[in-house]
């Protein structure tokens, strides 16, 4: 395997735990509230340990997952980016 198949994989692997933490919270089901993304990192170990890199990085799977239209951004949501509402589209 390349480097680039290895980061394609890897990517898809942080994508399908993502969902997995979306999956797992009442809130995310389809015509639900939304959970922030900010508990979205923080479910998915991708929370802010002293840096914002790994909450970056939540951000880019959940972007990823929206353009796909596995999940949507609730209606409505704050500006900030933390504190964006994120479900899933269908089960």
């Amino acid at each position: 395997m390349n480097l680039h198949q290895r980061g394609t994989e890897l990517i898809n692997s942080l994508k399908e735990h993502v969902l997995e933490v979306l999956r797992e919270h009442p809130d995310a089901d389809p015509g639900g509230g939304g959970i922030f993304q900010e508990e979205v990192a923080r479910r998915a170990g991708l929370h802010n340990m002293g840096t914002g890199e790994l909450d970056h990085t939540c951000g880019e799977m959940l972007r990823l997952l929206h353009k796909e239209g596995l999940i949507e951004l609730v209606e409505g949501a704050e500006e900030d980016e933390k504190r964006k509402r994120w479900r899933l589209t269908s089960r």
